[in-house]
């Protein structure tokens, strides 16, 4: 018996013996039920809901219904080129995907796709690892090259449709089967761990591709929000906006907000005000960054039935030069109707490198931008410049902060965290909140420098937080159900020049007794219109952050 074993093992392995497709595509599941999944058996083997004979029961069956699932997938395709095709393209996506949640703790959903769809060329640099590459090397490329070498038998249509329906059918009823055997104890595992269901691979890349791919092609009506207008008196001075877009920066790293290490000694220095509770609309930027500007707010807008102007365009249309100027990977469609200009790869001597630029390359020459702004357009009601950071993306921390601003050593120098100590992560990404603060301290100076004609501002909120290890989870963007805080209670820091304070009517020693008071993105398009006198039909006073002290 053991010598037929073997015999049979070693032709189904064999690159040389023809085989009938369904066999390649049986070997194929049971390898991504097995190495494709190590992310999820590595978190159900630390779950004590998963202990003892029924705990091992629990995984087997999980084990038969991802194996079973996909052979049925498969099956329904199975030809001579058709199994190669669709099983190489499985080995593809499950492996780099397996990679990511095992090594940082994230899961694959369908925003988790959209901001893998946006990312740049210089963020997935910092993506790329040893350890990425021998993953995909060994649970994708090899098993890929033994499949595209494989000989598959030739079957007549007829017969091979027959065998594809019975095997498919068999392996949908093993599905079926061994769900229902365990039925129990998996809605309670799921229930009790959401986050098990998002990394049941390649289903969560499979699925999430489809919800994306449906709701990219699904066309949104445009209705504009009106008009927009500045109300009240022509005030004497220019009102000017400097709004920056923070990216993955938490607030209890701010210790503004009382985290105990000094990472903001420059903003000390100014009269800031730091909101210490305030929270994001999403757990990465293609989510939050058009969320933080549109009027809907979080409840409503990943459900919306059309798409709106934006608050820019509102400012834009009340009479504002406004200008979006990116160091990160673009502004993702808030900046399509104003004007924009891409930083990230510009050749400034002091800021850039050729890995791309640090922030100050925002902040350098903020006023002459202003100015120039202002000058090309001297009717404009007022100059909005909004900034959006590099700040803290990691997983490379190291590289958003230069070397002469790195007060807390040693940091870990690698994109691969969990080669690094959980200190040597924490140092590197409190040098980039280090060099946020510095920054922040730079515009301020520069709106100092204006003329007294303008009545400058300047606000700051972060697009997401960011996970540093915490319960073995990494960086961002878990389904915001599921996300821990650190990933979506975000840093909010205003200044306001004494002059646009004054021509506001807003107290600033009511301010200040607001700073504990929860607020999120929901309020930031509406604050927005409120500061720069705007009013539009879609204005929600219970949603500006300025109206009790005015």
């Amino acid at each position: 018996m053991q010598f037929n074993l073997k015999l049979i093992a070693r032709r189904l392995l064999s690159v040389s013996n023809p085989v009938d497709p369904l066999w390649s595509a049986l070997i194929v599941s049971v390898w991504l039920a097995t190495f494709g999944n190590a992310a999820l058996w590595a978190v159900l083997y630390k779950l004590p809901d998963v202990t003892g004979g029924r705990g091992i029961g629990l995984v087997a069956a999980m084990w038969l219904t991802i194996a079973a699932s996909l052979f049925a997938l498969q099956s329904v395709f199975a030809g001579r080129l058709t199994s190669k095709i669709l099983g190489v393209l499985l080995l593809l996506i499950s492996a780099p995907a397996m990679y990511f949640m095992y090594s940082y703790g994230v899961v694959i959903d369908v925003t988790m796709l959209k901001n893998a769809m946006q990312t740049d060329a210089k963020e997935t640099r910092d993506l790329m690892s040893a350890g990425l590459t021998a993953c995909v090397l060994l649970v994708a490329l090899l098993p890929s090259a033994w499949l595209i070498m494989r000989q598959h038998a030739r079957v007549r249509f007829g017969q091979r449709l027959l065998r594809n329906i019975i095997c498919g059918a068999c392996a949908l009823l093993v599905t079926v089967s061994s769900i229902f055997a365990v039925k129990g104890d998996l809605a309670t595992l799921m229930r009790n761990h959401t986050k098990i269901r998002y990394l049941i691979t390649p289903h969560n890349v499979l699925y999430g591709a489809v919800r994306l791919v449906a709701g990219e092609a699904k066309t949104l009506p445009f209705e504009s929000l009106g008009a927009a207008t500045v109300y009240g008196n022509t005030p004497v001075t220019i009102p000017v906006l400097a709004l920056v877009v923070g990216e993955t920066a938490r607030a209890d790293h701010f210790s503004l907000n009382g985290y105990s290490r000094p990472t903001n000694p420059a903003l000390a220095q100014q009269s800031v005000l730091s909101f210490t509770n305030a929270w994001s609309c999403g757990t990465n930027t293609a989510d939050s960054v058009p969320c933080m500007f549109s009027h809907l707010g979080r409840g409503s807008f990943f459900n919306r039935k059309a798409n709106y102007d934006n608050a820019l365009d509102l400012l834009k249309t009340a009479g504002f030069s406004v200008l979006w100027l990116d160091n990160n990977s673009g502004c993702k469609g808030v900046c399509n109707r104003v004007l924009s200009e891409d930083l990230s790869m510009s050749k400034h001597p002091k800021h850039c490198t050729a890995d791309g630029c640090f922030d100050e390359v925002l902040s350098s020459d903020l006023a002459k931008r202003i100015q120039a702004l202002r000058a090309s357009n001297p009717t404009s009601k007022g100059v909005v410049v909004v900034m959006h950071q590099l700040g803290s993306h990691g997983p490379a921390y190291f590289k958003r902060s230069p070397s002469t601003v790195k007060p807390f050593t040693p940091e870990c120098t690698t994109n691969v965290l969990q080669n690094c100590d959980s200190q040597s992560i924490v140092n590197a990404y409190d040098n980039s909140i280090a060099y946020t603060d510095r920054v922040l301290a730079s515009i301020i100076k520069e709106l100092k420098t204006l003329p007294a004609s303008y009545a400058p501002a300047m606000m700051y909120m972060s697009d997401h937080g960011e996970s540093l290890g915490e319960a073995g989870t990494y960086l961002h963007g878990l389904p915001y159900a599921i996300a821990p805080d650190a990933q979506k209670r975000v840093p909010l820091i205003m200044w306001l020049s004494p002059s646009l304070a004054q021509q506001r009517g807003i107290k600033t020693d009511c301010m200040k007794g607001q700073i504990d008071v929860k607020l999120s993105h929901d309020y930031l398009f509406h604050s927005i219109l409120s500061l720069l006198s705007v009013r539009n039909n879609s204005y929600k006073s219970e949603l500006d952050w300025f109206k009790p002290c005015l």
